[in-house]
This record gives structure tokens, sequence and C-alpha cells, in this order.
């Protein structure tokens, strides 16, 4: 524990205000948040591993395509034990700030079924708590970002392995991430809550694509609250190191030619793009999202000596 030890340290010694002003005033207040979001998108995370890892057999692994089971056993292990340290280092900087910990139950009835789903929900958790902390930049002060920052380098590298255990996507898919605001973030997380999980946000209204497997070239079909039909609605996707979203009509959301990666997804109500900025992006004109999707249209070799698709 001493490297939470640290981390605790670390976020503890921040000057803290007392003023409680909007969730974008760099305050105690917003301090208290984001890192309460953070406390329990890592309880999620860990939940699912220690749920995956007690469900499944080497035989399910094996029966999966991969090479090794041990190997897949080993690598999530490790990363379960990751998100508990940064869960017993977050809690202890929200008990030092006077704040308790909030604590919340998840159900992964739909996730997993079988292994292929367990991975596949895993990349795209991992990939969430990448866009989670990035979106969450722009509320901290200084000091607390450098603290966020060696949680968020770890949860690259996990979802740099779970990009591998795909066996058919790309390591580093793209040379940018995407960051996702909390509220969007807790959209995608909402449907593993079970019961009372209040932290003080509207989630926005999750948003489903139906596709089994997405290409380049493929439309997506979706499904949300608020969507009946196609008139009048956009498809929005914004992919990593792009300023704005794609933005074409409901109808006609197909995936652009050359994507690799993943893809963050949206519904609004008019024809503007959505700005690659948590700071600028649009929340009046979105109807549902974003759902997260991964286009593999790029496979290695890495990948597929891990796994057989």
């Amino acid at each position: 524990m001493r490297y939470s030890t640290i981390f605790a340290a670390v976020l503890a010694s921040a000057p803290l205000l007392t003023s409680a002003r909007p969730v974008r005033a760099r305050d105690a207040a917003t301090n208290a948040l984001v890192f309460q979001f953070a406390n329990v998108l890592n309880q999620l995370e860990s939940e699912f591993y220690k749920q995956g890892i007690a469900k499944f057999k080497d035989s399910d692994f094996t029966a999966a395509g991969f090479t090794s089971s041990a190997m897949v056993s080993q690598a999530l292990t490790t990363i379960k034990a990751d998100e508990d340290t940064h869960i017993a280092a977050i809690q202890a900087a929200l008990t030092a700030w006077g704040n308790q910990p909030l604590t919340c139950n998840f159900k992964f009835d739909s996730a997993l079924t079988d292994v292929p789903t367990m991975a596949a929900t895993a990349r795209t958790l991992e990939f969430v708590g990448v866009s989670a902390f990035l979106g969450a930049a722009n509320l901290l002060p200084k000091d607390l970002l450098d603290a966020a920052g060696m949680i968020l380098t770890v949860e690259a590298r996990h979802s740099t392995l779970l990009n591998i255990f795909s066996g058919k996507g790309s390591a580093i898919p793209s040379a940018f991430d995407i960051g996702l605001t909390p509220q969007e973030i807790l959209g995608v997380a909402s449907g593993f809550i079970d019961g009372a999980c209040d932290l003080g946000l509207t989630a926005t209204k999750p948003l489903t694509i139906t596709n089994k497997a997405v290409n380049p070239g493929d439309l997506l079909t979706v499904q949300g609250d608020g969507i009946s039909g196609t008139d009048g609605l956009f498809c929005n996707m914004i992919q990593g190191g792009n300023a704005t979203s794609v933005n074409l009509p409901l109808a006609s959301c197909n995936v652009p030619q050359g994507t690799n990666g993943p893809i963050a997804v949206w519904i609004t109500k008019d024809n503007k793009p959505l700005s690659n900025d948590v700071t600028t992006r649009a929340t009046d004109a979105q109807v549902a999202g974003p759902a997260i999707i991964f286009v593999d249209s790029q496979p290695e070799q890495l990948g597929q000596m891990v796994r057989k698709a």
C-alpha cells in the first residue's frame, strides 16, 4: 500500500477552497466530485473483474481462442489489483477532505454471459476509464491533475492490453484519445449500476449500437430513449485527434472509410458537429449517447498471437 499512501498524501496536500460553485469551478466541491466519480468508476471496474475472474475457468478462455489461459488470468488479476489500489488511494484522499466515499453496487449479467462478451466489455470499460480522466482534467487544479495523471497512465496501459486481447484490433489504434464529461461517462456506465449511487450528476441518456460488428462503411443502427425513426435526427461520430464529430443524418450513419479504433457516437437533433473538447461540446442538442464502439480495420499480429479470432 506504499504507493497508494504516497498518492493520498499528494491529494491531501492540495489546498482546498470552501465556497461551492458550479461544477466547472476549481474548488474543493469540484475536486471532491471528480474524485468521488473516479472512486465509483474504479469500483465498477474492480467488481467487473472480480466477477469475471470468479466465473470463468481456464477452459472458457481456451474456448474463446486465447493461446494461454494463464496469461489472461494473470493479466486480469493484475488489472483488478491496480483498480483496488486506485480505490484505496482515492478514498483515503476523500476521507482526508472530510467526504464520505460512496460505495455502490453493480450488475454485469449481460456483460458476463461468456468470455468474448467479457473481453469486449472490459475493452470498453478501460477505454471509458481513460476518457473519464481526460474529460475531468479541465476541472482540476494542477496539483490534483498531477495526481490524477498517475492513474490515467495506468488506465491507458490497461486499455492497450485489452485491445490486444480482442485478437482483432490494434494495440494502439490512434495517436490521440477522446475525453468525455462525467455526465457522459455516467451515461455509458449507468447500465451496470444496481440501485442508488448518487453522484449529484445527471447522466446523459444511454445509447446502444445494435450492430454485432462494425467495419468502415457500415450503417450504424441504434436504440435509445427519444429515438423513434430517423427523421430530424443526426449521428455524430468522434474519433481521437479530430476536432469535431462527423455529423450525418441518422438514416445515413455510415462509419467513414479509413476508420480504425474507438469511436464515440451521439445522436443529436441538429446537423451541427459536436466538439471534441469537453469544455465546448454542446449538450442542448444531444438526444442520446455517447456509445463506444470499436472498428477493428487494422488487425495486428500481436493480437493474433494472443488470441485466435
